[in-house]
């Protein structure tokens, strides 16, 4: 039987044990037959999206400051005869709920969604728990170092956001800071996933855009800049983490819509258990 490293397949280490049969690591036998070691549990990360998603995910007050649909739009269509035949059309905020922001959503001319292959979508994964952090308040570097990452890890930030439900009230969450994401991007990790609704503040965005004394990604949205800069996919809007923070084998697989010319990919992000 010939085994193939699952760091060099999926981006990860220490796993060798419990993952050696999967097909991903390249596990066959003689007669070229692929081996699978099913996961205990499969967790879905991503919410149901219904025409109230985005309202559901950022609250009324940030869509409003920023000229954004509070809802998605869903066209249903019903026939009896001469057979029974549903069909819907379906308007989508792209940057609702689960998605991979693609370099083109803050860099003008960058890469698009479609662009990247499906293998920068799947890895194992580092599940961080960052619940005890000061909402509002940035992670910053020193909250990633000595957490053992490596290059190519799949690094999952998990804060326990909410979403308001005042129309007054803005998202409030752990967010990320730029030095923290240029140092993991800089590893490189694989891919950089979180329950944010997005990876900046959305607080201290609208207060920095409302000062209006910077100007550009990279100075009003370092984070997402030092991701895309580097290619590095990021999902924001996560679900569900709370089932996977003490698990110490996990493997990540969201693989966004193809969507030509992408700003954003909605993805049905998944977070397999062994």
């Amino acid at each position: 039987m010939r085994r193939l490293s699952f760091r060099r397949e999926v981006g990860s280490v220490g796993l060798f044990s419990v993952l050696s049969l999967l097909a991903l690591a390249g596990c066959r036998s003689e007669s070229a037959q692929p081996m699978f070691a099913a996961p205990r549990a499969v967790i879905d990360l991503s919410p149901t999206l219904g025409e109230d998603a985005p309202v559901r995910s950022v609250g009324r007050k940030f869509l409003k400051d920023f000229g954004l649909p509070e809802a998605t739009v869903f066209h249903h269509t019903v026939s009896e005869e001469p057979m029974y035949f549903a069909d819907s059309k379906l308007e989508l905020f792209n940057h609702v709920g689960p998605h991979h922001d693609a370099p083109s959503h803050v860099i003008k001319g960058a890469r698009a969604t479609d662009s990247f292959s499906l293998d920068q979508f799947i890895g194992v994964a580092k599940v961080l728990d960052f619940r005890s952090k000061p909402k509002d308040t940035p992670l910053t570097r020193a909250d990633f170092e000595g957490r053992g990452l490596v290059a190519g890890d799949v690094v999952i930030a998990y804060v326990g956001y909410t979403a308001p439900t005042g129309p007054d009230e803005y998202p409030s969450y752990a967010y990320l800071s730029g030095e923290a994401a240029e140092y993991l991007a800089t590893l490189p990790v694989r891919l950089f996933a979180t329950d944010m609704p997005s990876l900046a503040g959305l607080k201290n965005l609208a207060a920095l855009m409302a000062k209006g004394e910077l100007k550009g990604t990279k100075d009003l949205a370092p984070e997402h800049y030092a991701f895309a800069s580097h290619e590095i996919p990021s999902i924001e809007g996560l679900v569900n983490l709370e089932q996977i923070v003490n698990e110490p084998h996990v493997v990540f697989v969201g693989f966004p819509l193809k969507i030509k010319d992408g700003n954003a990919g909605p993805i049905r992000a998944a977070a397999l258990v062994y």
